[in-house]
């Protein structure tokens, strides 16, 4: 990211002004007020969501919009992975036109993401949100230049293996703080919260 954000992906309402506040765009909404991101998630793709991913377009032109997202590919969700896809590659050539990265939502989907990423060949980054995958999973994303970001529950073998690098936290929707979730991160890695925050944006 274009600057130094220990908390990337947050719903909750009293998160510090620094967090980066998700805004789920369903339909028309005001600008932010604070430092965002915006996107149209799988859960909310609809055969005829043409309107929302245009409001993810034009937030995404907002100086407080500082990412696109969260969108993805959810695997259990009740939408057709067909107009799952069709909404990520919409938001992911936003992302890639205002240069901001993107935020996804990844459930059961790891082939599909490594596979549009090798297809579309972003420019601006991409983050997976909320991983809780296996090492060898991240190893994957990893080396395709995909970043990973862990929040309060999260497997501990992976928050070791991953390169400091590609890590990034978040609180989504736990209220226990990023401060909690960098000190559980620091633990398991076997270092410092000091040592943490120092490898760690």
């Amino acid at each position: 990211m274009s600057m130094t954000i220990k908390d990337i992906h947050t719903h909750l309402p009293d998160a510090p002004r620094d967090a980066l506040a998700d805004i789920r765009v369903t339909g028309t909404v005001p600008g932010p007020a604070r430092l965002s991101s915006a996107g149209l998630h799988p859960w909310d793709v609809t055969p005829d969501c043409r309107e929302a991913l245009d409001e993810v377009a034009r937030l995404a032109r907002h100086p407080l919009v500082a990412a696109i997202g969260e969108c993805g590919i959810d695997r259990l969700a009740p939408v057709p992975l067909t107009l799952q896809t069709e909404a990520f590659v919409r938001q992911a050539e936003i992302a890639d036109g205002c240069g901001k990265p993107l935020i996804i939502h990844a459930v059961r989907a790891t082939a599909d993401i490594l596979a549009l990423h090798r297809a579309l060949r972003p420019a601006t980054v991409w983050i997976i949100h909320g991983f809780r995958g296996k090492p060898e999973a991240a190893a994957q994303l990893t080396r395709r230049g995909i970043r990973l970001s862990l929040g309060a529950r999260f497997n501990p073998a992976t928050a070791r293996s991953i390169d400091p690098a590609m890590l990034l936290t978040e609180t989504d929707e736990s209220p226990i703080g990023i401060d909690a979730v960098r000190d559980a991160i620091a633990a398991a890695r076997g270092i410092t919260r000091a040592a943490l925050d120092s490898i760690v944006d």
